[in-house]
């Protein structure tokens, strides 16, 4: 999912997600326009007390060259979605990417956390924060976190906010970490 209202407030809101709600949160809250981008998301809880078991993470469009990191005791998957319209990178024609990250086999006990890295390309749309819906299945039970909000004043009263990335800067036809 992808905002462009806003570009001030959603600044702010991502901002605080990690301090109003450290559930699920990236390890930077931005990254620059255009450019490749490692993200790492970070499960700091199970669900209710039972251990995460799986982690879905839902790629917004306009995010391309998607690749998981293998985390110690997990295996990492992708889901790939049809585009509407083709796209040109170096040279060639895709009509697929990533549409979902998913990391499933290990056991995360809910009084510790993991990280859960993806490399990506991001779109080069300065100011615009991208949301990464999450689904975090535990041995018992479940937890999406996939609410947004339009202000600062609704963003904090959201029980399982899904966790942005800003995108700043423009790309400057580079793309390091290539």
């Amino acid at each position: 999912m992808r905002f462009t209202k806003r570009a001030l407030l959603t600044t702010l809101i991502v901002s605080v997600s990690t301090q109003v709600s450290a559930h699920v949160t990236f390890d930077a809250p931005s990254a620059k326009a255009g450019q490749f981008h490692v993200a790492g998301l970070r499960i700091f809880h199970g669900c209710d007390g039972s251990p995460t078991i799986k982690v879905t993470m839902e790629i917004p469009d306009g995010v391309t060259r998607v690749k998981p990191r293998a985390a110690a005791g997990w295996t990492a998957s992708v889901a790939m979605k049809k585009l509407e319209t083709p796209l040109m990178l170096h040279g060639e024609e895709i009509s697929e990417t990533v549409g979902a990250v998913t990391w499933e086999g290990g056991s995360l006990p809910d009084a510790a956390y993991e990280q859960f890295d993806v490399h990506m390309m991001m779109p080069d749309a300065p100011g615009t924060a991208l949301g990464f819906p999450v689904h975090q299945t535990c041995d018992v039970g479940s937890l999406d976190w996939d609410e947004t909000a339009q202000d600062i004043e609704a963003f904090q009263s959201l029980t399982h906010p899904t966790p942005f990335i800003m995108l700043d800067g423009g790309s400057s036809g580079e793309h390091p970490n290539h």
